[in-house]
Order: C-alpha cells, then structure tokens, then sequence
C-alpha cells in the first residue's frame, strides 16, 4: 500500500506513495477532504496521482554522500517532517516568530543552534538569519555541507523522520492519523519500522538519538533490546534484533531542546557516544 518512490531528488526530497485502492470509499473521502483542508497551499508537497487513486507526498531523509572516516556516524531521529520545511527542502527550515505589534518574522531554529551550542555540528561559516528573501541560499547552504560533511563534528550526522508523512509542525505526529485514517496509518507504522532499520543496518549506524517519543515507543514495540543505562533521567538501549547491537538514546523534543535542561541532556548523550568511541 506504501512506497517510496525512486524519483530523482536534491538527495534529501523523497516521495512516497499511498495506494488508495486498498482503502474503503468512506476513507479516501476523509483523506480527500483533509488533505484538502490542511495541504491546501501546499499542494506540490501532498498530491493525488493517477486520478483519485494515488497519494504521493514528499518527505526528507538526510544520508550523507560523504561520510568521513575520522568521525562516528550518528543517526537523529525525528518524529515527522514539518510542512514548512518540506517545502523549503530543508529539515527545519527556520521558526516563525510574531512580535505583540503583530509583526511576523522568521529566525534560525533552534533545532540547529543547540547542535551548534553542544558542539554536535557547526557549519564552517555563521548562517544568516532565514528571511524571504535569503531563505533558499540558507537552505541550500545547509543542504550542500550536511550531505558533504563540511561541518565541524565529530560525528557524520544521519537525520530520519520516523514517519515520513510530513504534517504542519503545530500537530505534528499526532496529526497523522486524523488526516490519513486508521488503515492507512496502521500500514504506515508497519512500512516506517521497515524503512528505519533498513537505514539503520545498510549505513552500519551504531548510535542512535531520538528526539520524539513516540518514535522510540515504535521502535522498541518491533524489536529485541536491553536497557543499557540512565542518562539525565532518560533511559538508553542496546537494541539487537534485527539492528545488530545500535544503541538507543532519548534527548528532549525539538521544541525542548534549546532549554537548560535539552542542552545539558544532549551533552550527556554526546559524551556518551564519543567516550566509546564505535562507529
């Protein structure tokens, strides 16, 4: 029912299709209407193909084409894309702010400062701050040096959406099911487990940050791990059936994570990783 296509992509855009065959009539008209509803000014992001029958949307998955052998290679997992930052061709594309005069206006999110600030990964150059007008040479700047490693980090970063279907980010996960129903979500969470540990395994990725919740209840529900520890009051796993021994961290949500306490529990799990030095 779900697949992902292979349609040439700026290497982060992926597209995924959902047959509606295999759903009832009462359900594509709920998926129709809500799509409708919610994708409205972003219709190149969710569409119907071959008629009524095919969904196909765009989601991002960030693999880079060049991994450095002096660096350990670190997958972050997300809970799913933001609409905006879809549509950007850039995982968190920028945040919007909105002044008490009502004035609206765009900066760097925070996403990316915490990595900056807890030494994860710094782009070689300072970003500008996102605006309507310099928003595609920002996101392209990001594009090119996450895909090519020209960063400063320790690390190789990996970046994964659990769910690939992208919602606006003021609902995120939670939104999925009431936009695409019970049968195609059931089957989501089925293919996503797939795709996940097939990233996992086929990049020999052996440790793991996950910054949603609900992507590591998934996670855990399909496989065989162990509790390794207690890091700042979150718990880590050795998971070994089928992702042969990766480690499983928790840091704060991304709304979260440029707190006191985000930044203090993603050192920890940074210092972690290195201090075992696996690859």
């Amino acid at each position: 029912m779900i697949r992902y296509l292979d349609r040439k992509t700026d290497d982060i855009t992926r597209y995924v299709e959902i047959d509606l065959t295999k759903i009832n009539e009462q359900e594509r008209e709920h998926l129709k209407r809500r799509v409708s509803q919610i994708y409205g000014e972003h219709k190149d992001i969710v569409r119907y193909e071959g008629g009524d029958d095919k969904l196909v949307y765009k989601t991002e998955v960030l693999t880079p084409k060049v991994a450095k052998g002096d660096r350990l290679n670190l997958l972050m997992v997300l809970g799913n894309p933001a609409t905006h930052s879809v549509q950007s061709g850039m995982f968190f594309a920028y945040e919007r702010r909105r002044s008490k005069q009502g004035i609206e206006k765009w900066i760097e999110h925070r996403f990316w400062t915490a990595l900056s600030d807890c030494k994860v990964l710094t782009f070689y150059r300072d970003v500008a701050n996102p605006t309507s007008d310099n928003i595609e040479a920002v996101n392209k700047y990001k594009r090119e040096h996450l895909l090519n490693g020209t960063y400063k980090s320790d690390f190789n970063i990996f970046i994964l959406p659990y769910f690939s279907f992208p919602t606006p980010s003021s609902v995120g996960v939670s939104g999925i099911k009431p936009i695409v129903g019970e049968t195609i979500f059931a089957e989501m969470k089925r293919v996503e487990f797939y795709r996940f540990a097939e990233v996992v395994v086929s990049n020999e990725l052996k440790n793991i940050i996950c910054f949603n919740k609900t992507a590591g209840r998934e996670i855990l529900r399909q496989t065989k791990f162990e509790e390794k520890g207690i890091i700042q009051n979150q718990p880590a796993y050795i998971i070994n059936d089928p992702l042969k021994g990766t480690t499983l961290y928790y840091s704060e949500p991304t709304r979260r994570i440029h707190t006191q306490t985000g930044k203090k529990i993603l050192k920890c799990v940074v210092s972690a990783i290195l201090s075992q030095g696996v690859t």
